[in-house]
């Protein structure tokens, strides 16, 4: 009786050939599966010109609109990767006019929303200048109350990039040592938008929005040249342009849908 059962517990087991099967099975699926990902043509780029989606919400009477003044966009470095574009777009006065730039875009897309009366942005540089109100203060929220009153605004709205970046990448990747696909450019911007009352400084509507577009044709001279237009506070239809303006459109809307309606 010992004997036999030392015997059983000495012979050798041999392995379940029916799941040793099953996962060579399953590894053999998921190689071909990855080849098929990586060899499958890249998508094409979205059309510029329609890529710019329209505002959802309807533009408002005059009587119903409050009067905005739009405050520099706050535009942190880290959150900033422009490395595909040459290190000449990249010199230090670049975070500054990003801001004064993304600020007269969001100006110019409130007014094609059609929900707003917009102050000048000159008068509002004006009364930052006068009032002697330096980049490290202006966005405190006294502060912003105070611009707003001597501007006769009723709401001040401020924002900030959270995210901005530009990447190039091969579309189809590498698989056995053959490369597939094509280079891609991807533009990426995201935006945070407030609304304060002028009279206390409280903050009435928020928004985020992201505004993501990709073109496999674009240049580094034409991400340049975006850029370029960008500082200035204007904008063409490039991927630039429309990843910018889809994540003002998102936010500004947010933002709008948190409004109380404007009392006459």
């Amino acid at each position: 009786m010992g004997g036999a059962w030392y015997r059983r517990l000495s012979m050798p087991r041999f392995p379940d050939l029916s799941a040793a099967r099953a996962l060579l099975m399953a590894a053999f699926a998921i190689i071909v599966a990855i080849i098929m990902v990586a060899c499958a043509p890249a998508a094409a780029a979205p059309t510029e010109s329609s890529d710019v989606r329209p505002y959802a919400l309807p533009p408002l009477e005059r009587e119903a609109r409050y009067l905005v003044a739009v405050y520099d966009v706050e535009v942190n470095p880290v959150r900033v990767n422009l490395d595909v574009v040459p290190e000449r777009e990249r010199d230090t006065r670049l975070f500054v006019d990003f801001s004064r730039g993304i600020g007269d875009v969001v100006t110019n897309e409130l007014f094609d929303l059609g929900r707003f009366r917009l102050v000048e942005r000159q008068a509002l540089s004006s009364v930052l200048v006068e009032q002697d109100i330096g980049r490290t203060d202006r966005f405190d929220a006294a502060t912003v109350a105070e611009v707003g009153r001597l501007l006769g605004a009723e709401l001040i709205l401020v924002g900030a990039v959270s995210e901005f970046s530009l990447d190039r990448a091969t579309a189809g990747g590498a698989v056995f040592g053959l490369v597939g696909g094509s280079t891609v450019t991807t533009a990426r911007i995201g935006v945070d938008l407030r609304f304060v009352d002028a009279n206390t400084g409280e903050i009435v509507g928020i928004g985020r929005g992201l505004g993501i577009a990709r073109d496999a044709e674009i240049t580094v001279d034409g991400l340049s040249q975006a850029v370029r237009l960008l500082r200035a506070g204007t904008v063409r239809e490039s991927i630039v342009a429309v990843a910018l303006r889809n994540a003002i459109r998102d936010a500004v809307e947010q933002a709008s849908l948190g409004l109380p309606p404007r009392i006459r």
